[in-house]
């Protein structure tokens, strides 16, 4: 499967197919000039696309990430020997995907997302890619891949943003302007309609797996009108007899969870059961506002999605351990009756993405009131005239919490207003409650009543005044998500024989703080200048307006690839065996750009997460061995990406010396990490043992080591050297057969196959060659174009090391190797989907082999003759397509008695695909039967005579008598 993250515009109407990657300004300036200006104002406003996007790519035992240029060159993050290639077509496009021993995967099914915002139209786009088809590299044979569409499910978002403003314009009166005191609340909901692919049947040489989805999903009822299904039943069949079924069963209605998966036979009678508990605690709606940064829930009583900020109550963002575990898997019951259980806590972090050391503010609450009173009221007389003040003292940025009552009739007077006492700075409070935005420092909140006309009248101001105050800091901080805590693994006998593996997550003698590093701390807030007109007037003089923005949701990354907290060493400790700790290559946990307006991750520390050092100890505490592992980096390419947005804008006066951005450029790197060298020391007593590999890699193509270094007991350097297909030159010109399959590995992308190994070494200076392989290729018709196999294995002859050896090399269209080569093996002859049919080796006899069940299967071994002598006394057709297992071994049965004379040795035998060998019969012609349940287990074995040799019982949390 091939996913994707769009940044900016799908890449197939932008960076890519509109060659928007081309708009990136030239030398990365920070402000444009009149010749970039465009540029600058476009992807501010989102016209051009110079962002990639990116993709992530998950098969078999591949997975990673890609980004693409306007050429359509790939950029693999971190490199593999892999190829991937964009296919355009004229009704969209798609993905190959070729590995390094030639295997190729077609990614050919789109599914669709549908992103429908507050305004505008709704944004359709492709964000997967589903694996339609996988091309073998020997047979050519194919897997192939078919799917259904689930409908439209409409996943609802809900994002608020709130803006304040502070203008410089006369009496506070810019049109557009957001008030310093009046929040301005908006909120978004909007909805992403996915239209999922489901696997609905796999197709492969021999038999058919399929998906049947038959459980109705009452969880998002709220979210589609149509019946949504859920896979209930996985099915194997050689054709159209079933071979293995598997049952899905499900807890329902507020979450999908499965509950159990159980085998059964053709008949749907369960055999045997795996079934999962979950955490009881009960999960919030989709949409709710219980959630935490990371978007785990928490449990909190949230009516705005808004964090909580210093001086403001907002929504409380803060991870809470027991709901972030709701409905977390907890057991595993097998059906022996044993179990899994699983205990989980809250991640943690003392480190912050490079090596800073956390020291998160802990805040009190501090409130202030005053209150003053001119004129007459109530009898009482009053000064005619007051002045009074509240001084604050803020030691973090903040919004004060801030509420003020002003009474005045008759002409007279009743203010207050918040002066800056640093720069004099004037905020002027509207009656009532609001929040207002201050810097740190110290304010002097003043109060003013007067009583100048003689009225039977009072004035009144009075003020409270909510504000937090950084009381101390904290060396650990909670994180987003769960880590593993306990492991506890019971036999379903005695808790006797429990093992329990429990998990640690500090540096090596340190009890107080977490080896845990952060990627980010969210950033909720971002600001920029507008340029507006003074209300009520028809001048075009512009004032500056700077507006704040906060948002619901975090506008940097908060998490890496690795997810938003790693771990530089984690302790595993087994109750039975002792512990194991575990040191991981660190460099930089950050993860994106960290200013306004953002952007993604550059990965330059392939290396991070690689295992550094591991340390084993006994139940004791003693070290048995330790391991020190270092890597090298490499980068194959680099891509650009770019951000732009405004920092000051013009409506009317919009130039390049008018408007200003900020800009973000960042870069996407093809690079990995290699290992280089490990140490390994073994602690016995007082004794030491240490062994010291090094590893050498010199092409970077295959990335797989060329040279592998060690030390032996006599202090030798001992040297293994490798050569792949693409550390040979390219062959060209009239080609040998060797030459031929060479350049056809090359350019088939079968990289990892070795073709010759030989090992020297060095004493006193002086090299000697210990030993040495080689293997040639051929190339074969086969079921579909061509193919590559193995035509001829060699050994090196010789009697003592050798003071002179030749590597295989390529010279004038073949492959030229060492003349002390010898052949040790022949592999003659194939059939058209890469089965050996006859293999020889150099001084043995000759050895044929027959392929039944449309060549899927041995079901003949013959020593003593070829294979053409062989199949002389068969027919085929009964052997690629039995209609019984007699019907088989009767056809066999031929070879034996055709080469009774001959001096052979025939062996057969007979197949229940995708189930087991049925039958075997040895040289002498005795047969031994093999029988399965209704599940494919094997249950008796039997000679010829239908004597029973073995039978198998399998019982499953069951007295032994039932």
């Amino acid at each position: 499967m091939i996913t994707r993250t769009v940044r900016g515009l799908p890449d197939e109407n932008g960076y890519v197919g509109q060659n928007h990657q081309a708009q990136i300004p030239a030398n990365h300036p920070q402000n444009p000039d009149a010749d970039n200006y465009e540029q600058f104002v476009r992807s501010a406003n989102g016209t051009n696309d110079t962002q990639p996007d990116e993709f992530s790519y998950n098969i078999g035992n591949y997975s990673g990430k890609f980004v693409v240029d306007a050429n359509k060159n790939i950029y693999l993050i971190p490199y593999r020997d892999i190829k991937i290639t964009w296919v355009t077509t004229t009704s969209g496009m798609y993905f190959t995907l070729v590995t390094e021993d030639g295997t190729k995967y077609i990614f050919n099914n789109e599914e669709t997302t549908q992103n429908n915002s507050c305004s505008g139209d709704p944004d359709i786009y492709t964000s997967a890619w589903y694996l339609t088809q996988i091309i073998l590299p020997k047979s050519k044979r194919t897997i192939n891949f078919e799917y259904v569409v689930d409908p439209g499910i409409a996943i609802p978002n809900t994002s608020m943003t709130e803006t304040w403003g502070r203008n410089y314009g006369y009496a506070n009166t810019l049109q557009g302007c957001p008030s310093p005191t009046v929040l301005v609340l908006s909120t978004c909901n909007t909805t992403r309609v996915q239209r999922q692919q489901k696997i609905k049947k796999i197709t492969y040489p021999g038999g058919t797996v399929t998906f049947n989805y038959n459980f109705q999903r009452t969880d998002l009822s709220a979210f589609t009108t149509e019946s949504v299904y859920a896979l209930s039943e996985v099915v194997f069949s050689n054709g159209s007899i079933t071979t293995e079924k598997y049952l899905l069963n499900y807890i329902t209605p507020d979450r999908l969870r499965l509950s159990a998966v159980s085998t059964a036979d053709a008949s749907n009678n369960v055999i045997n059961a795996y079934s999962f508990a979950y955490n009881s605690t009960t999960l919030p709606a989709v949409n709710s506002y219980s959630k935490d940064h990371w978007g785990y829930y928490n449990g909190a009583s949230n009516t705005t999605l808004l964090p909580a900020m210093p001086g403001y109550s907002g929504a409380n963002r803060e991870p809470n351990i027991q709901y972030t575990q709701a409905g977390i898997l907890q057991t595993i019951t097998y059906p022996t009756g044993g179990t899994t259980s699983f205990e989980f806590e809250g991640n943690s972090y003392s480190h912050y993405g490079t090596s800073g050391l956390v020291a998160d503010p802990v805040y009190g609450s501090t409130t202030v009131s005053k209150s003053i009173r001119t004129g007459y009221a109530n009898g009482t007389t009053y000064p005619d005239a007051i002045t009074d003040s509240i001084t604050v003292n803020l030691n973090v940025d903040q919004y004060l919490n801030f509420t003020v009552s002003l009474t005045s009739c008759c002409g007279n007077l009743s203010s207050c207003y918040i002066k800056n006492v640093s720069n004099g700075d004037v905020v002027t409070p509207a009656n009532g409650q609001s929040y207002i935005w201050l810097d740190s420092g110290q304010y002097r909140i003043m109060m003013i009543a007067s009583h100048d006309e003689p009225t039977a009248s009072d004035e009144r101001v009075i003020v409270n005044a909510t504000y937090q105050t950084q009381t101390g800091t904290t060396g650990i901080a909670a994180g987003g998500g769960l880590r593993l805590k306990k492991m506890i693994t019971y036999d379903g006998i005695s808790h006797d024989r429990d093992i329990i593996r429990t998990y640690t997550y500090q540096f090596a003698g340190d009890t107080v703080s977490s080896s845990g590093y952060l990627t980010n701390l969210p950033k909720y807030r971002y600001s920029f200048t507008s340029m507006r007109p003074n209300k009520g007037t028809s001048d075009m003089f512009r004032w500056p307006c700077d507006v704040w923005i906060r948002t619901s949701a975090a506008g940097n990354e908060i998490e890496s690839a690795e997810g938003s907290v790693i771990y530089r060493t984690v302790l595993e400790t087994d109750n039975q065996n002792g512990s194991s700790r575990y040191v991981y290559e660190f460099m930089d946990n950050s993860s994106g750009v960290g200013s306004y307006p953002y952007g993604p991750s550059s990965n330059l520390y392939p290396e991070k997460g690689s295992l550094k050092e591991q340390y084993t100890y006994n139940s004791a505490g003693q070290l048995l061995t330790s391991t020190v592992n270092t890597y090298s980096t490499f980068t194959k390419g680099n891509i650009d990406g770019w951000k732009a947005a405004y920092s000051k804008r013009d409506d009317i006066y919009a130039n390049y010396s008018v408007e200003q951005f900020v800009n973000n450029y960042y870069t996407y790197y093809s690079n990995g990490a290699l290992l280089s060298s490990s140490t390994k020391t073994e602690y016995s007593g007082t004794d030491v043992l240490v062994t010291e590999t090094d590893f050498v890699y010199d092409n970077m193509n295959h990335i797989l080591p060329t040279r592998i270094h060690n030390t032996n007991s006599q202090g030798d350097d001992i040297w293994t050297f490798r050569k792949y297909p693409t550390d040979f030159a390219t062959p060209s010109g009239t080609l040998t057969t060797g030459a031929q399959a060479l350049k056809q590995m090359q350019d088939r992308n079968m990289h990892n196959i070795p073709l010759e190994q030989y090992e020297q070494q060095i004493r006193q200076g002086v090299t000697t060659t210990l030993g040495a392989q080689y293997v040639r290729y051929k190339v074969l018709p086969a079921t579909s174009a061509t193919m590559v196999v193995m035509d001829t294995a060699f050994r090196l002859k010789t009697a003592a090391p050798l003071t002179s050896f030749i590597p295989a090399s390529v010279l004038n269209g073949s492959v030229k190797t060492d003349a002390n080569y010898e052949p040790t093996i022949s592999f003659k002859t194939y059939d058209s989907t890469g089965n050996i049919r006859e293999q020889q080796a150099i001084y043995g006899v000759k050895e044929a082999y027959i392929w039944g069940y449309n060549n899927l299967y041995p079901v003949a071994k013959i020593v003593g003759t070829s294979y053409d002598t062989a199949v002389r006394y068969i027919n085929m057709n009964v052997i690629r397509n039995p209609s019984s297992d007699a019907a088989l071994r009767t056809e066999l049965e031929k070879i034996r008695t055709g080469l009774a004379a001959a001096n052979v040795l025939v062996s057969s035998y007979t197949v229940n695909p995708e189930v087991g060998v049925t039958s075997q019969t040895d040289p002498s012609g005795k047969t031994i039967y093999y029988e399965y349940d209704t599940i494919g287990r094997l249950k008796v074995i039997k000679d010829i005579n239908g004597k029973i040799l073995k039978q198998y019982s399998y019982q499953y949390v069951q007295p032994i008598t039932q």
